[in-house]
């Protein structure tokens, strides 16, 4: 409020109020929620131009595993992409211009209850792994792609694996199946953990896993003196292609090979992944000798205090003395020391139990589509499938 002098008609001096109003907030409209859309790519040639802000993403992005980050997939589909791997279908999501979700995939012809069929899935030999790479707080990024996928409609059936039941990641799922007519079907492929320090993991273990553990490093040791070197995290890099090396020739010498030549794709994708990751810190390759002559792999991929196991061999020439077991108790103590805390082995193989803590759930989903060889294999694998398991017939 303001004073101010006037004169009146009368002469008088009149003291008058002038009132100035408060200022009054300015009304914002709410935030317009920008789209979020989807491309796919369908090149190989492509997947190098999305590195940076593909990289800068999964910098951010928690809830994640190795095998979702660029260098990994870029090195995959580089290698398998074609008749090998299936055809590449990368889902690239964006809001408002900025990359906010990946859906690393490919799209290949295959069977399932025997049936002929289109298949969209996780790219990685046999989806024993693959990911989303979607924002943390934003799961239902998922049901964009499958909605993106489902108005396609080129496919029988979408296979994922990972996506655990009462997740906010299966919620988006469940709600895009709905409104698409996807029927849902789940199984279970369990993966392989070890929870470290490694004493503490020895002591979790049965005392005849011990006893058994002490007469194998007997046997070891008793054929020669065994051992241990390689790339550990930073240590060993120095001679990382000679590493490389022997580690393809004692996949060649394994009972698979016997001696014949490993195949380019697969020689020139582990090449390129301790390559790539070598230099980061991020590889873990050990290799056991015994009286000088390799006999046993294992190589794997750490990633905040996790490691990934991508591939293990033992020359068939020492297969009595059971290398491979040897070398894994080698690489399990090695990685207790330098902090990584979980190992972490895809898929339910039977020798894993003799090292492993524990056998995970991690569920795979299949989405079938309403086409003639969707439902028919749907049909074959998961309602007749239970009725021949019960005369003893094979799983279709």
């Amino acid at each position: 409020m303001s004073l101010e002098l006037k004169n009146s008609a009368r002469g008088i001096i009149a003291l008058s109020e002038t009132y100035t109003l408060p200022e009054q907030p300015q009304l914002k409209a709410p935030p317009v929620a920008l789209p979020t859309t989807v491309e796919w790519v369908t090149r190989v040639a492509d997947i190098e131009s999305l590195a940076n802000e593909w990289t800068g993403f999964e910098e951010i992005v928690q809830d994640r595993t190795v095998f979702s980050t660029f260098k990994f997939l870029a090195t995959w589909y580089g290698n398998y992409a074609g008749p090998y791997g299936g055809d590449p279908l990368i889902g690239i999501a964006r809001r408002g211009g900025k990359l906010v979700g990946v859906a690393p995939l490919v799209i290949r012809r295959g069977c399932l209850g025997k049936v002929p069929l289109t298949r969209v899935q996780f790219a990685m030999h046999d989806a024993y792994s693959g990911e989303f790479l979607v924002e943390d707080d934003r799961p239902e990024t998922i049901s964009v792609f499958l909605d993106s996928l489902a108005g396609a409609g080129k496919f029988d059936l979408i296979s994922l694996n990972g996506i655990e039941p009462g997740t906010d990641r299966s919620h988006a799922l469940e709600n895009s199946a709905k409104r698409h007519r996807l029927a849902i079907e789940r199984t279970n492929h369990p993966n392989a953990i070890v929870d470290l320090g490694y004493d503490d993991y020895c002591l979790q273990m049965s005392r005849n896993f011990r006893r058994t553990l002490k007469r194998q490093a007997q046997r070891v040791i008793s054929a020669g003196a065994p051992a241990v070197d390689g790339v550990q995290l930073m240590s060993g890099m120095d001679r990382l292609e000679s590493h490389i090396d022997r580690l393809i020739a004692v996949t060649e010498a394994s009972y698979k090979l016997k001696g014949q030549r490993l195949a380019d794709c697969h020689r020139n994708y582990l090449g390129k992944l301790a390559r790539d990751f070598g230099p980061r810190g991020m590889l873990h390759l050990s290799i056991l000798s015994i009286n000088g002559r390799d006999a046993a792999v294992v190589m794997g991929l750490v990633e905040r205090g996790v490691y990934y196991d991508v591939t293990l061999a033992y020359a068939e020439e020492f297969a009595e003395l059971s290398p491979g077991a040897y070398l894994m108790q080698q690489v399990l103590s090695d990685l207790a020391s330098r902090g990584v805390h979980t190992l972490v082995s895809h898929g339910a193989h039977e020798y894993k139990r003799r090292w492993s803590t524990a056998f995970v759930p991690s569920t795979r989903v299949f989405l079938f589509s309403r086409t003639s060889s969707g439902l028919l294999s749907r049909f074959i694998r998961f309602r007749m499938g239970p009725v021949w398991q019960r005369f003893g017939a094979e799983d279709p």
